[in-house]
């Protein structure tokens, strides 16, 4: 089970009873890179007849697993210059607006009630898409996002095109550098191996995958190291986001506090709310020493919340789409039925 991102507007890309077709070798490559590692992963195609813009064709990818938290629809689509793009775009054809900002601003508040503002770079990429970067506004602040349209505003694509070539995983760890050096880690100060865990205070299933990576530490210590990157989702968990500020505050003053802080928190997810939050979290920092002063300068600072929303906008660019969500030297890796696979996979990598 996971918790899901409540970001990309959701579109019925084809009739579940129609059976699909495999994947010729070279695109079931390119499209792995772009989905968690997945026991028994199962990929078929179906048509997709909607107009694309020129020069792209599209289908519509299906995945089966034994495990059911790997399964899902997408959009696959290519372009004849050599990129590929996997993802739920947004079908923009008979939305209102005098300008792509306005049809992009009008397509999220009345498909997701969500408001967002819209800043288009016409500069054309090699797939002859225009850069956009989105600002949602939310009570906690401005999440970032960047993503492509179309020049006749058909479609918007979330997140980035890649070359055929490239490597996926080496760019999403680019991408996100700057969240992750500044995200509560443990572990091996010079790492063969960064796990990273997007994970949210309020989610059950990330609280049931917080310990996952505790035998991993045990018997990798000297060569793995483990980040958790706050993806709080907000729209579904009201006080997810003021645990994560809370975190972040503890682990500026006292790093190894941190993850007891996390597991007090997991420990009481079912009697904690969005009342309750900031008394529980600073009645921790006093029962631990912390310099109060220096927590509430911490929890109220500007900084911080934009680091964390930062870091939500870089999560849902970079193919992140629900919690928890392991990368593994940038490569996404389902945990496994009590996080066997994921041990299983960093295992495998060391040997």
């Amino acid at each position: 089970m996971v918790c899901a991102a409540l970001l990309a507007a959701m579109v019925s890309f084809a009739d579940e009873t129609t059976a699909g077709a495999p994947l010729d070798p070279k695109t079931d490559a390119l499209v792995r890179q772009a989905l968690p590692l997945c026991e028994g992963m199962k990929l078929t195609q179906t048509e997709w007849s909607a107009r694309m813009p020129a020069g792209m064709k599209a289908f519509v990818l299906r995945v089966e697993s034994p495990r059911h938290a790997c399964d899902g629809q997408y959009l696959a689509v290519s372009h004849s210059g050599g990129s590929f793009y996997l993802g739920s775009p947004w079908p923009l054809d008979g939305v209102e607006g005098a300008s792509l900002e306005e049809k992009l601003k009008n397509f999220a508040w009345t498909r997701m009630q969500q408001n967002y503002a819209a800043v288009v770079d016409r500069t054309r990429t090699r797939e002859g898409l225009f850069r956009v970067t989105l600002t949602e506004t939310t009570e906690r602040g401005k999440i970032p996002l960047e993503g492509l349209i179309d020049p006749d505003g058909r479609i918007f694509f979330m997140g980035n095109f890649r070359s055929a070539g490239s490597d996926a995983a080496k760019q999403r760890l680019d991408s996100l550098a700057k969240m992750i050096e500044a995200a509560p880690a443990r572990g091996a100060e010079k790492p063969q191996i960064t796990v990273v865990e997007f994970s949210d205070f309020q989610c059950p299933s990330c609280k049931f995958a917080s310990g996952y990576l505790d035998s991993v530490l045990a018997k990798h210590g000297d060569t793995v190291r483990y980040v958790r990157l706050d993806l709080p989702l907000m729209q579904a968990h009201p006080w997810a986001f003021a645990a994560a500020v809370a975190g972040r505050a503890v682990y500026r003053q006292k790093p190894d506090l941190f993850w007891d802080y996390k597991k007090q928190v997991y420990a009481n997810q079912d009697k904690l709310s969005a009342f309750t939050i900031d008394d529980f979290a600073r009645a921790f920092a006093q029962d631990h020493d912390l310099d109060m002063n220096r927590y509430d300068a911490d929890v109220s600072s500007a900084e911080i919340r934009e680091l964390i929303l930062k870091g939500v906008g870089g999560a849902f660019s970079n193919e992140v789409r629900s919690t928890p969500t392991f990368m593994v030297n940038g490569v996404f890796v389902d945990a496994g039925e009590g996080g066997k696979a994921l041990e299983k996979y960093i295992d495998g990598l060391l040997k």
